[in-house]
């Protein structure tokens, strides 16, 4: 029996030292000896039409840099913009440099922007200004699967030929179910339609999820098709809906309560840009800051995923269409609509 036991506890102490060998190998730390990339300007702007322009620099930073959410604004850089030819300069007001006294960006607009600094190489890009998309929402429908359908009535659209139109839709319904136990009381929860869906082959190129004969995009993001498709007006069926609704319980009854669409004309770069950033997690590289804009937060995690070429573990590449250095500058025209139920 003793003899048993010994051999037993050879075998655990045998096994902890294998144990201790491995949480060795795989945590002990490694210095970095290779060559680190130069700092270069990342430099940010979403343009819309009927605005003034913005944009944000900041600058690079190796990857395995700790302390990530220390946003390195360049505040005394140099920023210039020229719109069809004529110059503007920019200054540095809370975070981000503009002229508000330059007039708004128009469709067709070429908008050229430079920054320099000292320590960093200038850096150049060029944008123009896409079209103004226009639409109107009819036939609005709530279907007996939970969905709500709609039609979009798009007018024909005048603007860059490699453009792109992206649609984006979310509805809310509410569900109303009584209690099975004590006093079987009634209750209602809202529930938020935000995957969209069409059958229109217009769709058929999107680099989004094809299923069940459906042209879908993924929740919360836009659903594409090419600006050459809209030189004449055209009408699609469109409808949202919600995985959520696979595990909802059943319902007595359902109302739809409100239907919100934005169609969008974008450049070529923004479409580019966004399939490059979708499975990177850049929400998450630094919390929108409160004394900015919708939009600057918006541009600011942006910011923060560049400048750390989105690696918390290591670099991912990112699509970029500033010349010499980093950052993305890209134009867009939104049409908004909002339907009420009640």
């Amino acid at each position: 029996m003793r003899k048993r036991q010994l051999y037993g506890l050879i075998w655990v102490l045998t096994i902890l030292t294998v144990l201790t060998g491995c949480e060795d190998m795989f945590y002990r730390e490694v210095d970095f000896e290779g060559e680190t990339e130069p700092e270069m300007l990342v430099v940010t702007g979403n343009w819309f039409i009927n605005t003034v322009p913005t944009v944000l620099v900041s600058h690079s930073f190796f990857f395995d840099r700790t302390d990530k959410n220390q946003n390195d604004w360049v505040r005394d850089a140099e920023v210039h913009m020229r719109v069809n030819g004529q110059p503007y300069d920019l200054s540095y007001q809370n975070d981000i440099y503009a002229n508000y006294s330059m007039p708004p960006l128009r469709t067709g607009d070429t908008v050229e922007i430079t920054a320099s600094h000292p320590k960093y190489e200038t850096v150049t890009a060029r944008q123009v200004m896409p079209g103004q998309v226009r639409c109107t929402v009819s036939h609005v429908e709530l279907l007996s699967t939970k969905q709500i359908a709609f039609q979009l009535d798009l007018d024909a659209y005048e603007g860059n030929e490699d453009d792109l139109i992206g649609i984006w839709a979310s509805g809310t319904i509410e569900g109303t179910w009584t209690g099975s136990y004590g006093a079987k009381e009634t209750y209602t929860e809202p529930i938020t339609l935000n995957t969209l869906y069409s059958n229109d082959i217009l769709f058929a190129g999107a680099e989004n999820a094809s299923t069940e004969g459906y042209y879908g995009a993924l929740p919360g993001y836009y659903l594409y098709f090419p600006a050459s498709e809209l030189r004449e007006p055209k009408s699609i069926q469109l409808f949202v809906d919600s995985d959520q609704l696979q595990w909802t319980r059943t319902y007595d009854s359902v109302r739809a309560k409100q239907l919100e669409v934005r169609a969008m004309a974008c450049t070529y770069s923004a479409y580019r840009f966004e399939q490059s950033m979708r499975g990177s997690f850049y929400l998450k590289a630094l919390p929108a800051p409160s004394h900015l804009p919708q939009s600057e937060n918006f541009m600011e995690e942006i910011m923060v995923a560049i400048q750390s070429m989105l690696g918390d573990q290591e670099p991912v590449q990112v699509y970029s269409n500033v010349e010499d250095g980093l950052g993305h500058v890209a134009a867009f025209s939104i049409d908004s609509h909002t339907i009420d139920f009640e």
